[in-house]
C-alpha cells in the first residue's frame, strides 16, 4: 500500500475555496499514484495571529495553558473544513488531533517537546480511511491538554506522520515552490536549490529563514526523511530535495529578530541554560561571553520563561538581521530598517555568486 505525507500551510488556505481546490488535488493523487494520503493542515492564513490577539484582548497576560487551547483551534477549523470539501467526493476521511494523534508531549505549553509517539492512532486510520487529515503542530501532554510544538510547526508534524506510516518522504506544499538561496521577494538574483541537505537548511531556519520548521529538519535528518518542498500554483512544481546530502552557501534576511541584552555575563549564562533546557534555538552576535544574543523563533515563550526564572534583562528590542551562511562560517549583520538590511543582503549574495555582482553593485549604490 502507497501512502502519501502531504502537509499544507497557512499560505493554501487564504479563502474557503482553497479547501475545495486542495481536495481535488488530493483526489488526483488517490487516482494516480496513491492507495492512501496523510494530510496535514495548518490553520488559515493570519487566523493563528488573530486568535492571539483575541485571547491577548480578554486577559494581556492569559496564560500559555489557555493561549493554547485558543491558538490550536485554528488547525481544528482547517481539518473540519479540508474534511468537509473531500465529502463532495465521496471519499472516506477521518481526522485526528492533538488529543487523538498520539503525540505525548511535555506540560510546556506554546513550545512542548515531544516525549513519545503512540504509532496505532495513525496506522489505525488509515485501515479504514482513504484519507486521514491531522492538525498540525499539536501534542497531547499527560493530563489531555492540547499543546503546541511551537509556532510554524506542522512541518515537524508531517516528517513524524512520515515516520509513523514508515514512508521515506514527506510533501511540504507552500506559496513557493522550494528554497532558494535568499529570499526571491527581496533579493534580486536569489537561485532555486534543487537539492540541499538537512542540515543546511537547519542553520538557515534557525537564523530566521522562513523555509521549514527547523524542529522538522532535525526529525527528518535523524530518520532518513526526504522532504520535497512543492508548490500546486500556478501549477504543481518540484523545487527542492531535501536530503542528507548538499550544501549551498545561503543569505537570510531575518525581518523579525528579537535582541537580547544582559546586565552581566552571569544573567547571560543562566539565559543560556534556560533556552537550551527549553530546546529555543538563538544565535550569538560574535563577540565574546555576555555579547547580546538573537531570537529567531519562538521568542515570545523565552522571554516569558526568563522573567519568570527572574533572570535580568538589561533590554529588549527588534533588529533585522541577515546572516551569510556557509560551509565555513556564519557571520550577522544587524540593522535597524528593511532596505540597509536588503541592500546588505543583496551585495552579500553577489559576493556568493559573482554573475549577479553587477545588478547587486548597481541596487547597492542607488
Amino acid at each position: 500500500m502507497t501512502v502519501r505525507i502531504l502537509k499544507f500551510g497557512g499560505s493554501s488556505f487564504r479563502n474557503a475555496e482553497d479547501y475545495n481546490f486542495i481536495a481535488s488535488h488530493i483526489v488526483r493523487r488517490l487516482s494516480s499514484d496513491a492507495d492512501r494520503i496523510v494530510v496535514i493542515v495548518s490553520a488559515m492564513s493570519g487566523i493563528t495571529e488573530s486568535l492571539k490577539q483575541l485571547a491577548l484582548s480578554v486577559n494581556e497576560r492569559c496564560g500559555r495553558a489557555a493561549l493554547d487551547a485558543v491558538l490550536t483551534s485554528g488547525e481544528v477549523v482547517s481539518v473540519g473544513l479540508l474534511e468537509a470539501a473531500l465529502e463532495q467526493h465521496s471519499v472516506a476521511v477521518s481526522s485526528l488531533f492533538g488529543y487523538s494523534l498520539g503525540v505525548w508531549v511535555s506540560s510546556g505549553f506554546n513550545r512542548a517537546s515531544i516525549e513519545a509517539i503512540n504509532r496505532s492512532p495513525l496506522r489505525n486510520a488509515l485501515e479504514t480511511s482513504q484519507v486521514v487529515i491531522v492538525a498540525g503542530a499539536q501534542g497531547v501532554d499527560r493530563s489531555g491538554r492540547i499543546s503546541m510544538l511551537g509556532r510554524n510547526s506542522s512541518d515537524l508534524t508531517a516528517v513524524i506522520a512520515a515516520d509513523i506510516v514508515g514512508s521515506g518522504s514527506c510533501e511540504i506544499y507552500s506559496d513557493v515552490c522550494g528554497i532558494y538561496t535568499a529570499d526571491p521577494h527581496l533579493v534580486k538574483g536569489a537561485r532555486l536549490v534543487p537539492e540541499i541537505s538537512h542540515t543546511c537548511v537547519s542553520r538557515m531556519a534557525r537564523h530566521g529563514a522562513k523555509v521549514l520548521h527547523y524542529g522538522a529538519l532535525e526529525y527528518a535528518s535523524s530518520r532518513g526523511i526526504v522532504i520535497t518542498c512543492k508548490s500546486l500554483r500556478p501549477r504543481e512544481v518540484v523545487g527542492t530535495h531535501v536530503a542528507a546530502t548538499g550544501d549551498v552557501a545561503t543569505v537570510v534576511v531575518d525581518r523579525s529578530a528579537t535582541r537580547l541584552d544582559f546586565d552581566d555575563r552571569f544573567e547571560w549564562l543562566a539565559a543560556l541554560r534556560v533556552l537550551e533546557e527549553l530546546d529555543i534555538t538563538w544565535v550569538g552576535s560574535g563577540q565574546d561571553v555576555g555579547g547580546p544574543i538573537y531570537l529567531s523563533h519562538d521568542a515570545d515563550v523565552g522571554v516569558g520563561i526568563l522573567t519568570e526564572r527572574q533572570i535580568k534583562l538589561l533590554h529588549i528590542g527588534k533588529r533585522i538581521l541577515v546572516s551569510e551562511i556557509t560551509s565555513d562560517a556564519t557571520r550577522i549583520n544587524e540593522f535597524y530598517d528593511l532596505s540597509s538590511a536588503v541592500s546588505c543582503a543583496q551585495k552579500l549574495h553577489a559576493d556568493l555568486y559573482p554573475e549577479e555582482r553587477q545588478l547587486a553593485s548597481a541596487t547597492y549604490n542607488k
